[in-house]
């Protein structure tokens, strides 16, 4: 590992004359090939981790990195966090960190995005103990605005070791600093009070006031192609917010819905948001549709601007069925910025029955006790639209 670290520091200023990554060059191999596998090896067989290594996609970066991801946290480095070697820009220093992948708070502006990367950061070291001393700060890379997003890396750090480049310890040194760092990073990853990335993420997220969202009828998207690459997840984007971003989006289709109602000529108080209430009939507001007749709204956000997929729960796909036309989902996407869109998905069942949306099980109840009201004999019915149900 000293010697892999030597050559790329020793060779790198001449690589990056190169402008575009250049696979046969020796230094790209020493970063995309050998120094993963080196990697790889220190840990031994059957670790359950991935390793990659990178000189940029297309350009060349500033400098190079290194990382190792749990597949179950991410598969990649611009989501979940990872353990990473960073090398500084100025080619003076080398981190190995615990850090966070920065596209996923590319939402920020930058000074706003770097303040809630060390929220975030300082959030998952309360998880953490420290038998030995890290960096815990914002990291030194001697990167500038010209370095790309080498300036966010700087900020997202949550635990690292720093390397003086002209002073490197013991290759000894290096694998067990480095094992120590897997240890904490696999520790962190299986905590179980660890937040779920994107309530983390959205809990960073303080939402400015908003005004009139876009609102459009839902149109179904064009199917998604599968990915074949490893890492990262499944092609899916679901939306799954956090109480926080959750709240927001009701509270969006709750003041559009009584604007409407009131354009409309019915009284506000026709509008009722039922789940800030505590109340769980399987949708989230009731309103009114233009004739004066009750509909009944499941709201679902997400801060992103789209989403491919919804989760329902049970209780939701059953109202779904019992009220057909009158139950409507509002999709609300970018549900954090003061402009947010609200896509209208009027009679899911419909649409699903029509081929227009596809339905499929996420997610099975296991109960730890027998059926009281059946034998285990017993076997699902199924109504008319071919979803099996238990008999109550």
């Amino acid at each position: 590992m000293t010697e892999t670290i030597a050559a790329i520091r020793a060779g790198w200023p001449e690589y990056r004359k190169t402008i575009k990554t250049a696979k046969g060059h020796e230094i790209y191999q020493q970063v995309v090939t050998t120094f993963p596998a080196l990697l790889e090896r220190s840990l031994g067989p059957g670790s359950g981790l991935t390793f990659t290594g990178s000189t940029g996609r297309g350009n060349i970066t500033a400098a190079p990195w290194i990382a190792t991801f749990d597949p179950t946290v991410t598969g990649s480095a611009t989501g979940g966090f990872y353990v990473v070697y960073l090398f500084s820009v100025d080619l003076k220093r080398l981190y190995v960190s615990i850090a966070f992948g920065t596209t996923q708070f590319a939402y920020f502006p930058q000074v706003e995005r770097h303040r809630k990367l060390r929220e975030a950061a300082r959030h998952l070291q309360t998880l953490l103990q420290f038998p030995r001393p890290l960096y815990l700060d914002a990291i030194d890379l001697a990167a500038s605005a010209g370095d790309g997003r080498h300036i966010d890396y700087q900020q997202s750090n949550i635990a690292a070791i720093e390397y003086d480049l002209d002073d490197l310890p013991s290759e000894e040194t290096l694998v067990r600093d480095y094992l120590y760092l897997i240890e904490l990073y696999r520790h962190l990853a299986r905590h179980p009070l660890r937040p779920d990335l994107q309530q983390l993420f959205e809990a960073a997220i303080d939402a400015p006031p908003s005004i009139d969202p876009d609102v459009a009828t839902f149109t179904p998207r064009p199917p998604r192609q599968k990915r074949t690459a490893r890492g990262g997840g499944g092609g899916e984007r679901y939306s799954q917010a956090s109480k926080k971003v959750g709240d927001r989006g009701e509270q969006i289709v709750f003041d559009y819905e009584r604007a409407r109602a009131i354009r409309a000529g019915y009284k506000p108080e026709q509008v009722k948001w039922l789940s800030k209430n505590g109340e769980t009939p399987g949708w989230d507001i009731t309103s009114v549709d233009d004739f004066g007749l009750p509909i009944h709204i499941e709201v679902k956000a997400s801060v992103g601007p789209g989403v491919s997929g919804l989760l329902l729960t049970a209780n939701e796909w059953i109202a779904a069925v019992k009220h057909g036309a009158r139950y409507h989902i509002y999709l609300v996407t970018d549900a954090m910025k003061s402009k947010s869109k609200i896509e209208i998905i009027r009679d899911p069942v419909k649409l699903i029955e029509s081929g227009a949306l596809t339905i499929s099980e996420a997610v099975w109840a296991l109960s730890l006790h027998p059926n009281e009201s059946s034998s285990v004999e017993e076997k699902p019915e199924e109504d008319d639209e071919g979803i099996a149900t238990m008999a109550p």
